[in-house]
């Protein structure tokens, strides 16, 4: 392999922890946001601006609650496991490129190499899982084969 599941599995965490961070500020941020507008003569304005900071913290709040889970998910991995069939935690070497199945949080960059982190539910996830070392599947019109799994 030409990086270590273990590099690539760290830099998911550190990935996802550091987009929680950010979504708990932002959170913060909104409500403090809210909490100093005081209402003015202009009422409307006022009650279209808490709107708009209710409705933020809202979609961070949906957004913050997907990637704890996803963190969660990352924890359930040994990075140390290996596997002889592509399966959640596995990471997969073919002949288009590295995948490491765990959650989607598409191409990412490791030790200055590409790798994609995908969930088994993407579509390259399907149409390789449960496969093994030197099978081929046809996938939108390409023919993928894996040539090493961790």
């Amino acid at each position: 392999m030409l990086l270590s599941k273990e590099a690539i599995h760290q830099t998911c965490i550190d990935l996802v922890v550091e987009k929680i961070a950010t979504l708990e500020q932002a959170i913060q941020d909104a409500n403090e946001a809210a909490n100093e507008d005081t209402k003015s003569s202009a009422g409307d304005k006022f009650e279209t601006s808490r709107e708009m900071m209710s409705l933020e913290i809202n979609k961070n709040t949906a957004q913050l609650g997907l990637a704890t889970e996803m963190l969660r998910h990352l924890r359930q991995i040994d990075p140390e496991a290996t596997r002889n069939k592509v399966a959640f935690g596995s990471l997969v070497a073919t002949n288009e490129g590295l995948y490491f199945f765990s959650v989607s949080l598409g191409k990412i960059k490791v030790e200055d190499k590409v790798c994609f982190a995908l969930s088994l539910a993407s579509p390259i996830g399907q149409a390789l899982a449960d496969k093994k070392a030197g099978d081929k599947v046809s996938f939108m019109n390409r023919e993928v084969e894996i040539l090493e799994i961790e």
